[in-house]
């Protein structure tokens, strides 16, 4: 990110961008490994929320502030990270 004084605006360039949503798909990636949780998309059905929810429900939040929709709503659950995922293939 850059800030242009003169004009008082910030520039972000696609790159960083794309690095930034990688770097977060990737924690989302660790997060659900360490946590034995399935790295594709897995249902919830009323199990109580962990602190591997909220950890995932935190990065998606982060990406929200930034500008980023990684096409989840609250956990994460609804994607998925696996190798052979949407998301991932840009890894």
């Amino acid at each position: 990110m850059l800030y242009h004084a003169p004009t008082r605006r910030f520039t972000v360039a696609q790159n960083d961008i794309e690095r930034t949503t990688i770097c977060l798909l990737l924690a989302l990636k660790h997060i659900r490994e360490i946590s034995g949780l399935p790295l594709t998309a897995y249902s919830r059905d009323g199990v109580a929320l962990d602190d591997s929810d909220h950890a995932q429900k935190n990065v998606i939040d982060a990406a929200k502030a930034i500008g980023i929709d990684l096409g989840a709503e609250w956990g994460g659950n609804e994607l998925d990270l696996s190798d052979n995922g949407q998301l991932m293939k840009r890894v």
